[in-house]
């Protein structure tokens, strides 16, 4: 009877010992799996936004917006994946809960309906493109629909919604993202197109013909911003607040990379050359070599010549005009420490009257020379016309700003240029602006000025002032 008992008593502890190991088991594998789920953020924005967001040949998601959301996972160990959609299905992604965050758009009141809006990202500018063979057509008749011609959208999109709410009479044709709307513009499909700076600048100078059109309207300026839907498992205002872990440094870092344009080759390039290779005798082996070296050394070329009409001045080989003001427009968005310098020549009228422009254009150049010396990757030099310069750079404390400032004026000096046989010193005036922490667009205007103080008081100085405004002016010069 006692064993019997016993027995009993055996068999009812292990069954009770089982249930609780597996009823801790399925506990544990719940928090796993809740776990796995809060610490993976699905990202969503468009597949063909170039150069914010887009899939490349090989599958991958790339674009400045993809590298910001990497950098955020890195700062808070959490584990991204990105859903890449045209414009208006990423737009449902957020909606439907099939995605936590949007990468960045613009705030409308249509879409606060049923997404909430965080952090700024980055600023973006919006204009109005046409083919250069329609310049000579009034473009408010295109606007207000008195000439019918249609003007190419991507649906969903922002500029979509801008330009109905203020266009409302105008032709229009929506396109599923912004590589189907270049590629019919390309096509002649369409002569006016509506996208931001970036993506056409990045199209003109990847995509052949695309240079045919033209900025003819600035349409707005507004800021691209982190959108949650009420399906995300993460709070707008906790992903905002983690998203400011990405430090400015970082953020100008990802800029600075995505400011030059990125040669993509063709995928089939490798298994063609491999084949012929092997089918070759020695001889087409060694004529395929040469070939090979001749077509990398003008595609080297080339590429050269495009980096030059896009972004360099072609005499100085510093960064043109054009660049220095949409690095100016970048700068806006980081709300910190901005140096600004314009500098020039003194007296280069003499010189060119003395020595003819040949010789100025050497002096030009040997004060460009001096100038890229003393900087580095940080800093964004650029000759803006002339015998004129300017930099910007967000990198500098006050006390570096102005130890640069005298230092540019007193090492052009220093320098003497051989102008003609002839050892010559040249001198430039220089305006230094320092913006401690600013808020909106800046400008060059105070540095201008700043230079023409130095000028008058005897040229061949640096002129330094620090700006304390929580609003500055809009831009003084335009890109022409």
């Amino acid at each position: 009877m006692a064993s019997t008992s016993f027995s009993t008593y055996g068999y009812k502890c292990t069954r009770a010992c089982t249930s609780l190991l597996l009823l801790w088991l399925a506990m544990c594998s719940y928090s796993f799996a809740h776990q796995t789920k809060v610490d993976t953020l699905i990202v969503t924005n468009s597949k063909a936004w170039k150069p914010f967001s887009y899939i490349s040949q090989d599958g991958e998601p790339k674009g400045i917006l993809i590298d910001f959301w990497r950098e955020y996972a890195e700062r808070n160990h959490v584990r991204v994946e990105f859903l890449l959609l045209d414009w208006e299905e990423s737009l449902r992604a957020v909606k439907e809960g099939r995605a936590d965050v949007h990468a960045g758009l613009i705030y409308s009141e249509a879409r606060d309906k049923y997404l909430d809006f965080g952090a700024v990202i980055m600023p973006i500018q919006t204009k109005l493109y046409v083919n250069k063979d329609m310049l000579a057509v009034d473009i408010k008749g295109v606007l207000t629909g008195e000439v019918e011609l249609p003007i190419g959208l991507v649906k969903g999109s922002y500029e979509a919604e801008f330009v109905r709410a203020n266009y409302p009479r105008a032709s229009l044709v929506e396109y599923l993202n912004n590589d189907a709307m270049i590629r019919a513009a390309v096509e002649k499909n369409i002569l006016y197109f509506v996208a931001d700076l970036q993506v056409a600048n990045f199209h003109m100078a990847t995509t052949p013909d695309a240079g045919m059109f033209v900025p003819t309207l600035n349409l707005y300026s507004k800021d691209l911003r982190i959108a949650t839907g009420q399906h995300s498992s993460i709070p707008v205002t906790k992903i905002s607040h983690d998203f400011e872990k990405i430090i400015d440094s970082d953020k100008e870092r990802i800029l600075n990379r995505w400011s030059l344009v990125k040669t993509v080759y063709p995928i089939y390039l490798l298994p063609i050359a491999i084949f012929i290779m092997v089918i070759a005798t020695l001889y087409h082996i060694f004529a395929l070599k040469r070939m090979v070296t001749l077509r990398t050394k003008q595609l080297t070329l080339a590429n050269q010549q495009l980096l030059e009409l896009t972004l360099t001045d072609p005499l100085t080989k510093l960064y043109n005009r054009r660049h220095l003001i949409e690095r100016l427009a970048t700068l806006s968005s980081l709300q910190k420490n901005v140096t600004v310098m314009v500098f020039d020549i003194d007296d280069f009228k003499s010189i060119n009257d003395k020595y003819g422009h040949l010789i100025g254009d050497q002096a030009i150049v040997a004060v460009a020379d001096t100038a890229k010396s003393l900087t580095d990757e940080r800093i964004t030099l650029a000759r803006i016309g002339g015998e004129e310069f300017a930099l910007v750079t967000a990198s500098l404390s006050e006390k570096e700003a102005e130890t640069l400032a005298k230092a540019i004026c007193s090492c052009v000096y220093d320098r003497p240029v051989l102008l003609n046989g002839q050892a010559i010193h040249v001198s430039v005036s220089l305006g230094c602006a320092y913006y401690r922490e600013f808020k909106g667009i800046i400008n060059l205007h105070e540095a201008d000025q700043l230079m023409y103080c130095g000028k008058m008081n005897g040229k061949n100085c640096a002129m330094f002032k620090v700006i304390d405004k929580s609003k500055v002016e809009p831009l003084l010069r335009q890109v022409p």
